[in-house]
């Protein structure tokens, strides 16, 4: 007799060993298959291909003349569609680039539209219950973009006048918040592209836009006479983080991208990328020529 009720224990402990080892598969976020795996990789296993969300903004994602996709962040994330490739053993993975607004960004990537968004994203802590972000590549600081005949060199020129700033955009978000802390009474046009911004203050209908340096040196650039624009030397608000944009509860997918990005930050590549986009200033239209 007691070696049935010493059989039938073993028995029963068998059995909840069988049921405690299931329990995290069990638990496991619904992103999740029971092996782990990524949502996102399997989505581009099995379409076998790697959708890009971007947006016109040199020099991190662009439409060049001859209609090709470039851009910083874009040679990022064709090394990371390169690696992919290798790890998903699919050689001819396709890449297709899709441009996203900057307030479509977060619905494209959740619904699927979009796998990665590789244009200009700042990875700030609101966003974050929305979206996930890659580790930073760049830290960019915003300035006050202007004409110069204007003679604005800080935010109290701007005091009780009217800028232009990209809607969605941390830049808007951070300046309500300054403007609100100092108690400017800036008023705000918002738009829904970096052009758009920047053609409001050219046009004289605003005082200045807002914007991250790095992003206002090449709208300059092109300009007919970029000389006829100041880039403050003062900084408003807080550094703004670039970081890959992806879909929300999928680390396996972020960690895949962060080690390769890190894989590249060690590289010389990185190097030979930085110095090719990340290196513009404001020149006079006859020094470009030249």
């Amino acid at each position: 007799m007691r070696t049935n009720m010493k059989k039938s224990f073993n028995t029963g402990l068998k059995v909840l060993l069988r049921a405690l080892a299931l329990l995290p598969l069990i638990m496991a976020p619904n992103y999740l298959r029971a092996d782990g795996t990524s949502a996102t990789l399997d989505h581009i296993k099995e379409s076998n291909a790697l959708n890009i969300g971007y947006r016109q903004l040199e020099p991190f994602s662009f439409r060049d003349v001859s209609g090709k996709v470039t851009g910083y962040t874009i040679s990022l994330c064709n090394m990371i569609a390169d690696e992919l490739r290798i790890s998903l053993g699919k050689k001819n993975l396709a890449v297709h680039y899709i441009p996203t607004l900057f307030t479509e960004r977060v619905n494209s990537l959740n619904s699927g539209k979009i796998d990665l968004d590789c244009s200009v994203n700042t990875d700030a802590p609101e966003r974050k219950k929305s979206v996930s972000f890659s580790v930073d590549y760049f830290v960019a600081h915003m300035r006050i973009i202007s004409l110069r005949q204007n003679n604005i060199h800080t935010l109290e020129d701007l005091k009780g006048r009217t800028v232009s700033v990209p809607r969605g955009s941390k830049d808007l978000l951070e300046f309500n918040r300054v403007n609100r802390e100092k108690h400017l009474s800036i008023s705000i046009i918002t738009s829904d592209t970096v052009q758009d911004a920047f053609d409001m203050m050219a046009q004289k209908r605003t005082a200045a836009i807002i914007l991250d340096d790095i992003l206002a040196y090449p709208i300059i650039n092109q300009n007919e006479h970029p000389e006829d624009f100041s880039v403050s030397q003062d900084v408003v608000g807080e550094k703004m983080k670039y970081a890959i944009m992806m879909r929300k509860e999928d680390p396996q997918f972020v960690a895949f991208v962060d080690k390769t990005l890190g894989r590249i930050f060690e590289s010389p590549v990185n190097t030979q990328l930085t110095h090719k986009w990340l290196t513009q200033k404001v020149m006079p239209k006859n020094l470009q020529r030249n």
